[in-house]
């Protein structure tokens, strides 16, 4: 925790506009964690600056995001606001994504993994990216490469699913 609240000094210290965190919380422990998403927070507030907070950790998501761009092998897959994101995804990595988050229940389940590897970022499959691990893919998918759909003002994913939104 220390280190990160170090590189947040330095990296303050240049009274930025935008800064930019990649993974700030990894490797920490929960109590450090929240104590550095507050510093974050409060930090932000301070400076009136903006953050653009890089995490695989949904959970953070949650609690520190306005907005949220999901990726996907290096492009954005869906973009909306974190409650549209958590309570109605649409790009089939997204819903895959929140259905392998473990939950706590009194039932207990075994893991809903993402099937599959992730590709090797130099040999990309056509088509759109994700298809080789997406339960919701159809022929097309293994071609097609999908461009953004803007459902909504704040809202666009990239997948062939929603192409009849484009009308």
């Amino acid at each position: 925790g220390m280190r990160q609240r170090v590189m947040i000094a330095m990296a303050l210290s240049c009274n930025p506009t935008l800064l930019i965190a990649d993974e700030p919380t990894t490797a920490l422990d929960v109590t450090t964690q929240a104590q550095i998403l507050e510093l974050m927070r409060s930090l932000q507030e301070e400076y009136n600056m903006a953050l653009l907070f890089i995490t695989h950790d949904l959970g953070v998501v949650a609690e520190i995001a306005d907005d949220v761009a999901v990726m996907y092998l290096g492009r954005v897959v869906e973009q909306s606001d974190v409650d549209t994101i958590f309570h109605s995804p649409k790009h089939p990595y997204t819903t895959a994504l929140l259905e392998s988050i473990p939950r706590i229940t009194a039932n207990r389940t075994e893991l809903n993994p993402i099937e599959g590897m992730v590709p090797s970022p130099f040999r990309r499959p056509a088509g759109c990216t994700f298809h080789p691990r997406c339960r919701e893919r159809f022929d097309k998918c293994r071609h097609v490469d999908p461009s953004a759909i803007q459902l909504n003002d704040n809202h666009s994913v990239r997948c062939l699913l929603y192409e009849s939104e484009l009308v």
